[in-house]
């Protein structure tokens, strides 16, 4: 028995893949729709500036609830020129009232400090007031807002003296365009972002 040997067809205009130029023009529509359809993700101005004004607020609003509590002295001291907002247990025993303490943020357990240049998301926004920040019956502006144990905003200057009220309490943040305020109400010392 003989073995019968095939010949072998080779077909060359079949294609078994790609050329470099089909596959560049993918890549360059694919690119070109990526570029159309998806949006900026940096953050707008807006934005920025509600960060920075409820991280202050937020700020604000934990000394007010530590005073309520603890039924213990709490506030805080917002500094134009340093950036900072820290949040203080007073000691109103003292002469003047002097801060025991500074709590801890409940979730990442650190002082509570807040240092509003040092936001990576939020580039350019300053607090921008021209004078301090609280305004108090007689006595004028201030830096720091002391909560009571009943929560009302209102400054000490020592064991047994005068209380006084807060008059005003608004904090200016800006971005050399836009301003937002974050406003404390003087009676109730109730937070909000305008």
């Amino acid at each position: 028995m003989c073995r019968r040997v095939y010949p072998q067809v080779i077909k060359h205009n079949q294609q078994a893949g790609f050329s470099l130029l089909e596959l560049s023009v993918v890549v360059l529509i694919l690119g070109i729709m990526a570029l159309v359809v998806i949006p900026d993700s940096a953050p707008s101005n807006q934005q920025k500036l509600d960060l920075v004004a409820n991280q202050i607020a937020q700020a604000i609003r934990f000394a007010h609830s530590e005073a309520l509590r603890t039924g213990e002295y709490h506030g805080v001291t917002i500094s134009q020129t340093t950036q900072t907002i820290t949040v203080k247990k007073y000691d109103i025993t003292t002469d003047p009232v002097s801060t025991e303490l500074i709590p801890y943020h409940p979730v990442n357990k650190q002082s509570f400090v807040f240092d509003a240049d040092t936001i990576s998301l939020a580039p350019g926004v300053s607090i921008i007031n021209s004078s301090d920040i609280f305004d108090y019956q007689t006595i004028g502006r201030r830096r720091s807002l002391i909560f009571d144990p009943q929560g009302v905003p209102a400054w000490v200057m020592s064991a047994g003296s005068s209380v006084y009220r807060l008059e005003e309490g608004i904090v200016e943040l800006g971005d050399g365009r836009n301003q937002r305020n974050v406003v404390v109400a003087p009676l109730t010392g109730r937070v909000t972002v305008q």
